[in-house]
C-alpha cells in the first residue's frame, strides 16, 4: 500500500501537467494586447476639452457577439487639471484605424498648451474561430504635448 499512494500522486500530477500542456497554449493565446497609440492632443475651443487622437489595430475579431466590442478609457493630466474620455472600439477587422476623442475636465481650471500625461486602459472582447478573445490596452503613463486648436 505504501507504494500505491505515491504512484497515484505522481500519475495525477503527470495527467494534470499533460492537460495543461494541451489546453494551456490555446487558452493563453486568447488574451492579447491591442496595439493602441496616443499620437496627438490639441486644445478645443472651450479649453476644458482636449481632442486626443491616435490609432489602433484590432483583430480580425467578430465583435457581433454578446459582450463584444469595448471601450478604452482615456485620462489626461496636466498639473492639477484632469480630464476623462473614452474610445469605443466597434471595428476589429485586422486593419489599422484612426480614432479621435474629446477628453474633458469638469473642474474650474482649463487645460493649456504644453506638456501633459495620458493614460489609456480597457478591453475589447470578441471571438476568433469560435473562441472568446480579450484584447487589452494598458498605457499607464505616456508623455504628450497639448497643442493649439
Amino acid at each position: 500500500m505504501r507504494t500505491t499512494a505515491p504512484r497515484r500522486a505522481v500519475m495525477v500530477a503527470v495527467v494534470a501537467l499533460m492537460a495543461l500542456m494541451v489546453a494551456g497554449p490555446a487558452a493563453w493565446a486568447q488574451d492579447e494586447t491591442l496595439p493602441f497609440s496616443i499620437d496627438r492632443a490639441r486644445l478645443a475651443a472651450d479649453r476644458h476639452t482636449v481632442v486626443v487622437s491616435g490609432t489602433y489595430t484590432c483583430g480580425p475579431l467578430n465583435l457581433n457577439v454578446v459582450g463584444g466590442g469595448g471601450t478604452i478609457d482615456l485620462t489626461v493630466r496636466q498639473g492639477r487639471v484632469v480630464g476623462f474620455g473614452g474610445v469605443q472600439i466597434e471595428v476589429c477587422d485586422g486593419a489599422t484605424h484612426a480614432w479621435q476623442e474629446d477628453v474633458t475636465t469638469f473642474g474650474e481650471r482649463p487645460f493649456r498648451r504644453g506638456p501633459a500625461r495620458a493614460i489609456a486602459s480597457g478591453q475589447v472582447r470578441g471571438q476568433r474561430d469560435g473562441q472568446d478573445v480579450t484584447l487589452e490596452v494598458d498605457i499607464p503613463d505616456q508623455r504628450i504635448t497639448i497643442t493649439r486648436r
